[in-house]
């Protein structure tokens, strides 16, 4: 058996903390500055701040939320994942491929594709 790499385990982490809606250890899993942009490169998020703005009012409004990783890919820094999110307070199920880059053991960007 071999042991994850240190950007998947990262990655988990932020996921685990995020199907829990446990702000402030997602947050926690995202350098200060991090980055997050949509695929065509449009920043949608920059830091903690706005992490706490976006993330906090969508899990206090969906605390039954989780996210179900049905392709998960790990390359170097990178961890691809693709997923469903299920549990929202619409009953909607939204589809997205996350790439993030880990550097140390924080997140410092994030391509976020919605389908």
């Amino acid at each position: 058996m071999t042991t994850p790499s240190a950007p998947v385990s990262v990655v988990q982490k932020q996921l685990d903390a995020y199907n829990r809606c446990d702000l402030e250890a997602f947050v926690a899993t995202y350098s200060a500055d991090v980055q997050i942009q949509d695929g065509q490169g449009k920043e949608l998020c920059r830091g903690h701040k706005k992490l706490r703005e976006i993330y906090g009012p969508m899990f206090a409004d969906n605390p039954h939320q989780f996210a179900i990783i049905t392709n998960r890919i790990a390359a170097g820094q990178h961890v691809i994942d693709q997923e469903e999110v299920v549990g929202r307070a619409d009953n909607q199920r939204r589809h997205a491929v996350a790439i993030y880059k880990v550097q140390g053991d924080v997140i410092t960007h994030v391509t976020l594709i919605r389908g």
